[in-house]
């Protein structure tokens, strides 16, 4: 028997346990005789950098911006029409084709932010919102461009309602991040 455990027996049942009490964390208790500190904290690598990049906060609410306006943009009036006192508007939703454009793009770009609010600079997702937003803007530019060049009809006037421009602000939202990033135009 060693010297500790006579001493134990010697004392009796007061003492209690003859191991020692381990703290909570999992921070390993100190028997006496042991060195607290074995590992030299110098030789010990602790990694100092993030693991991830950090996000662009501000070009990531920008192109959530965008997504959301376009999409706001396709419920929105795009043409009006007004003969003498009576006014209508038909809104994107209406439009058929274009307007199912611009929502499936809005959505797709939607699920594209996600990687942009974690920190990803990636130049694949920087060219998704490069080509989504072109796609918006192309939409918009035709649709725009249909309703300027209709005829004058017997007092009947089409004009091109808030829908549209909504559409081309969300385009260029997307857009604009996307061109003004440095990093992303860095080919290493």
């Amino acid at each position: 028997m060693s010297e500790e455990e006579k001493s134990l027996e010697d004392v009796g049942e007061d003492v209690g346990s003859a191991l020692p009490h381990t703290p909570p964390l999992g921070i390993k208790a100190v028997r006496p005789g042991e060195d607290p500190n074995p590992l030299e904290m110098d030789d010990v690598d602790v990694p100092v950098g993030r693991e991830r990049p950090a996000g662009n906060w501000l070009a990531a609410l920008v192109l959530s911006a965008g997504v959301v306006v376009s999409i706001i943009g396709t419920f929105l009036p795009w043409v009006e029409i007004s003969e003498n006192q009576y006014q209508s508007n038909l809104i994107g939703w209406d439009q058929g084709g274009s307007a199912w454009i611009v929502l499936i793009v809005g959505i797709l770009a939607a699920g594209a932010t996600g990687p942009v609010w974690n920190g990803s600079r990636s130049f694949l997702v920087n060219i998704l919102f490069i080509v989504f937003g072109a796609v918006l803007l192309v939409v918009a530019a035709i649709e725009m461009s249909e309703v300027n060049s209709y005829q004058l009809v017997s007092e009947v006037e089409k004009s091109v309602g808030i829908g549209l421009p909504i559409v081309l602000i969300g385009g260029i939202l997307m857009i604009l991040p996307t061109v003004l990033d440095k990093r992303t135009w860095k080919f290493r």
